[in-house]
């Protein structure tokens, strides 16, 4: 069976306008409105009521043009949700936005109603107060205000949106130009939440608008009372005043409150003319002298406060403002006698004046050691709780670095049990590392820690401690380093406790220094073992093998430095003068053999080294001499070749040594051609040179005339 809907019912209101100034708008809408142009209608009624929010013609017609709209949009298109709108805002036209109108609207309230809810029924919208306050903050923000305020209407239910929902219509209703109706739902959100300064400005500033100077005015002066001096607040004030004064210019009263607010914006002088004709006006108003004083107290100038004071003092001798304020003058002129004096007269008129107690609290800190001071304050506390006082002071003396007396008050109040939560425990640590007595210091923080144990700061301090004496004994171990006390240094460095890589290097370096290669060797190990994977350390450790020509060891660990770090050049470099230096050792290995002619165990020492090193000029000379010794003279010349290739200038015999292998072989050509190099080579003159020339010579004439020559002779 199909489901059946009742059509929404639209009933239209007929209203005439009031105002022939909302004619053209008014005309046209509702020209709009008769040609089912719902939207356009509904724009300029707004324009109508912009102008005059009183207008009712304007109103009904906007509700009528809503209605409309709102049953097209349900009956025609079944768009529930815009035609829900539609009917929130016909209803808060009816309902929240008129005075004495709205009962020429009663008679349709119910239907109107009914439709809405039909509506939300369709769209099953959630109807509790959370969810329609939700609703009205989207709609607010989409620009629906009229339904947006209806729905913070009906949110009102949950008291935590109370404040929100009436503060939101109120600005809803500012937003449409309905002022006194904002006004009106300022006041009530203000009910719900009388503290909040936003709130409470916003509704001043609407009242002063709409005229309500005086409501205005004790909106200003309570947000002044709870707030700095509010520089919004204080030019309304003074435009107020001032506009009073235009018609009442011999109000005293008037001109006292301008004066006020005018000191409070530093205007002094203008100020001062408005207290002075206050004062002509009403010669025995004490409150305008008293004003008269603060002003200069203000511009600290005391000695003129005083005397205003004075005046006052004169007619009141107990006034109890003007003897504080006095007394604060006298503090200020360092006269701390005559202020705790006048301090005290307070006191004895009102012992309940905590500014008073606490103010002459601070001008006795003037004149008392600690000690003393804190026996004051228990003197003449009345009773009062003085822990902030004496634990504000204690801050004051720490901040001046005089952190005995500061120390003094901290452990007083830790004696008297006021510390609740470590933090005066904390304080007195750090003024005792102040001055270097750290361990006193950590012995604090440790019981501090007992008490506290929630208290994660104290563990933080106790770290800060920590790491403070360890930068106090590296800065003195690096100072006696650079001093070149090297034994001093390292007892420094060994006190850093536990032991870090770069302590551990600077104990190694200082050993160094002190040519102590074991212990440097030992510590540079240790930090190694603290730094794994530090190249620098292990190249330290391979630089210290490597002058003690400990070269394997050396070697392991310039290695691992490479291994850590492949592009440490300062190992690279290291390692190439370890393969150097092992080379040169066997090659003087193999030259030693070699001359005791034992070339089956000098030889495979040459092959290695050649191995590793196929330039090494020396290596490849002795291992021809050996292949010499040997007859194998093919390889020796080979091996001769290489050599002197690679080093021409300090192995010129090579050309004799070749030569003469070459004349041995009967290769006659060749063994001239290198007799004849040597022969004419800058070497010295001996019996090789003289030979080589002579042998030349002989087998020139063979190369020559192809005779067979003499044998050759060594």
């Amino acid at each position: 069976m199909k489901k059946r809907w009742a059509l929404i019912i639209c009933l239209l209101i007929i209203s005439q306008p009031v105002f022939a100034d909302f004619k053209e708008h008014f005309d046209l809408g509702t020209q709009y409105l008769s040609n089912y142009q719902y939207s356009g209608a509904i724009t300029e009624f707004k324009s109508a009521l912009r102008i005059n929010y009183k207008d009712n013609s304007a109103r009904i017609q906007i509700i009528n043009s809503y209605l409309a709209r709102g049953t097209h949009y349900a009956n025609t298109e079944k768009n529930w949700e815009k035609a829900a709108d539609d009917y929130r805002s016909a209803l808060f036209y009816m309902e929240l936005y008129p005075d004495k109108e709205k009962a020429q609207v009663a008679s349709i309230y119910d239907q109107v109603n009914q439709n809405l809810n039909t509506c939300l029924n369709m769209m099953k919208f959630d109807t509790s107060a959370k969810s329609r306050f939700n609703k009205a903050k989207e709609l607010r923000a989409e620009g629906n205000f009229a339904a947006a305020a209806y729905e913070f209407s009906k949110s009102l239910s949950e008291q935590d949106q109370v404040k929100s929902s009436y503060s939101q219509i109120g600005d809803i209703m500012k937003i449409l130009g309905n002022e006194p109706k904002a006004a009106e739902y300022y006041r009530k959100a203000i009910s719900a939440d009388p503290t909040d300064i936003n709130l409470r400005l916003s509704y001043a500033k609407l009242l002063d608008k709409l005229g309500s100077e005086e409501a205005a005015v004790e909106e200003y002066n309570y947000i002044l009372s709870k707030s700095d001096n509010n520089k919004d607040v204080l030019y309304a004030l003074e435009r107020i005043y001032k506009r009073k004064l235009e018609t009442s210019p011999s109000d005293a009263d008037l001109n006292a409150n301008l004066g006020a607010i005018l000191q409070k914006q530093n205007k002094y002088d203008e100020a001062l003319e408005h207290y002075k004709k206050a004062e002509q006006l009403s010669p025995s108003n004490i409150n305008t002298r008293i004003n008269v004083g603060t002003l200069y107290q203000q511009k600290k100038d005391y000695k003129t406060a005083i005397i205003a004071y004075d005046s006052v003092l004169i007619l009141e001798p107990n006034n109890i403002n003007a003897n504080l304020y006095k007394a604060q003058c006298k503090s200020a002129l360092g006269d701390d006698k005559a202020a705790q004096e006048l301090f005290k007269k307070v006191l004895s008129l009102d012992p309940s004046n905590t500014i008073a107690l606490e103010e002459m609290f601070t001008s006795a800190r003037n004149t008392l050691s600690v000690p003393a001071y804190i026996d004051y304050l228990a003197k003449n506390s009345n009773g009062i709780d003085t822990t902030s006082i004496l634990y504000n002071y204690g801050i004051d003396l720490h901040n001046a670095k005089k952190y005995d007396d500061a120390i003094t008050i901290y452990k007083y109040l830790i004696q008297k049990d006021k510390d609740t939560n470590g933090e005066i425990y904390m304080n007195l640590a750090i003024a005792e590392s102040q001055l270097n007595n750290y361990k006193e210091a950590l012995s604090i923080l440790n019981t501090a820690k007992t008490k506290y144990p929630d208290n994660t700061m104290i563990a933080t301090a106790y770290t800060d401690i920590t790491e403070t004496i360890k930068n106090n004994t590296l800065n003195k171990a690096a100072e006696l380093y650079q001093n070149k006390d090297y034994k001093s240094a390292i007892e420094e460095y060994l006190k850093i406790d536990p032991p870090t890589a770069d302590t551990m290097i600077a104990v190694a370096s200082a050993y160094q220094n002190l040519e102590d290669t074991t212990n440097a060797l030992m510590y540079y190990k240790n930090a190694l073992q603290l730094k794994p994977n530090d190249a620098t350390i292990a190249y330290y450790i391979a630089a210290i093998y490597a002058d003690t020509e400990d070269y394997d060891s050396a070697e392991a660990y310039a290695q691992k430095a490479l291994l850590i770090d492949s592009n440490n050049n300062d190992a690279k470099k290291l390692l190439a003068e370890i393969k150097t230096q092992n080379n040169s050792r066997l090659l003087e290995t193999a030259v030693s053999l070699y001359d005791e002619q034992k070339y089956d165990q000098s030889l495979p020492l040459l092959n290695e080294l050649i191995s590793e090193d196929d330039k090494n000029a020396y290596a490849l000379y002795y291992r021809a001499m050996i292949y010499d010794a040997m007859k194998k003279l093919p390889e020796a010349i080979s091996d001769y070749k290489k050599a002197f290739e690679i080093n021409p200038t300090d192995l010129k015999i090579i050309n004799y040594m070749i030569a003469v292998d070459y004349d041995s072989m009967e290769k006659y050509k060749d063994a001239y051609t290198y007799y004849e190099k040597y022969a004419n080579s800058d070497v010295p003159e001996d019996e090789y040179k003289t030979y080589a020339a002579d042998r030349a010579k002989e087998l020139k004439d063979y190369v020559q005339q192809t005779t067979k020559p003499v044998s050759n002779k060594q």
